[in-house]
């Protein structure tokens, strides 16, 4: 009898669980010939992924089966295999990478700005792992760029019907028409990876639980309710709009920004703040300028009070000017007539007399010589 050549690949990719050093030792164990991998992985270790690929392209002969639910990690060994299929009631989820982010409590200032700028190298190495990944869907599957660009920015489960038209998967293999089942471990699952709940295994997963006893479905339906997955609001519009976004997606009363956001949230703040210090800048040098002005009026008009009792007792600056225009009018000659015999072209008057002209009179200097 023909020894079975198959590696079950079930669980997390990881250096401790399905890991490049463990698939090895299985394909070492097989020897020379085709190998079958039958998968089913909520994904995991990015760099033991692209290791396991590494083993199967060596190999030259290695088939993979998904089955179940198999997403991130898990769909990047298959561009490793020379051939993938998939069970007709299986489901493939492709997303970006995540990486660990330790950034938590109370900060000031100038923590926060290390913070951004920490947070900001680490989003440029998402991006670059980001690329990375979705080159080697391009190159391993034929796909265009931005087909997998949309893909990873939707982060939803594909259904195998859908990977074998974009092309993610070779071959569909068809189900016999038995009732599909779905265990609780799976559920649970996928819930611990922060993956979503298919529709179809929410409905499927009610109907087989449906006859449990009323405590393990309530802890069931904890998983899988509504509260626990992800919703968005658009009630924070003012947010929104300063993050060019219709809403903010909502999951067990959290919300949860990329780094991207936070930055634009902090640079709008911070514009905010130039803009009140500027504001009150020029507010406090408009009270300066009033209260200087203020001070100058109060001097203009104490000294004009001074001129005369009339205008000390007029009630405004109005009244004050027709006073003072009315002393000044009441002088002595300050209001003669145009000389006999003289047209009104030169009719100006003065108020200061010409004493050295009426000195020069004849009869004045003779008055004076008898005078002295």
């Amino acid at each position: 009898m023909a020894k079975e050549r198959v590696i079950n690949l079930i669980g997390g990719i990881s250096e401790w669980n399905m890991s490049y050093s463990y698939i090895k030792y299985m394909m070492d164990e097989l020897g020379e010939g085709p190998i079958h991998v039958k998968c089913t992985s909520p994904g995991g270790d990015v760099n033991q992924a692209l290791l396991i690929k590494s083993l199967f392209e060596d190999h030259g002969d290695v088939t993979i089966e998904y089955i179940g639910f198999n997403a991130s990690a898990a769909t990047l060994i298959g561009h490793g295999a020379c051939k993938t299929t998939i069970r007709e009631d299986s489901l493939y989820l492709v997303h970006k990478p995540s990486i660990w982010i330790d950034t938590w409590g109370r900060m000031n200032a100038d923590e926060l700005a290390a913070a951004i700028q920490e947070l900001e190298g680490q989003k440029k190495d998402a991006e670059k792992i980001t690329l990375m990944l979705a080159q080697d869907y391009v190159n391993s599957r034929g796909m265009e760029m931005q087909v997998v660009e949309k893909l990873m920015k939707e982060s939803r489960w594909l259904t195998a019907k859908e990977t074998v038209d974009l092309g993610l998967v070779d071959e569909l293999i068809p189900t016999k028409s038995k009732k599909a089942t779905i265990t609780n471990e799976a559920i649970a699952m996928m819930h611990a990876n922060g993956y979503p709940i298919p529709e179809e295994v929410e409905d499927l997963l009610t109907n087989q639980i449906r006859d449990l006893n009323p405590g393990l479905l309530k802890q069931i339906m904890n998983i899988i309710s509504p509260k626990n997955q992800i919703s968005m609001t658009k009630e924070f519009s003012c947010i929104n709009q300063v993050l060019s976004v219709d809403g903010v997606d909502v999951k067990d009363g959290k919300v949860t920004l990329t780094v991207e956001q936070l930055t634009a949230l902090n640079q709008h703040l911070s514009d905010r703040d130039s803009e009140v210090t500027n504001i009150t800048t020029e507010r406090d040098n408009a009270i300066q300028a009033q209260s200087t002005a203020q001070s100058a009026l109060n001097d203009f008009t104490t000294q004009v009070n001074q001129i005369d009792p009339s205008v000390a007792a007029a009630a405004d600056i109005t009244s004050k000017v027709a006073a003072i225009t009315a002393k000044l009018s009441s002088r002595p000659g300050a209001n003669h007539s145009t000389p006999q015999g003289k047209s009104g072209a030169s009719n100006q008057s003065t108020n200061d007399a010409d004493f050295d002209t009426i000195d020069a009179l004849p009869h004045n200097q003779a008055a004076d010589k008898e005078t002295y």
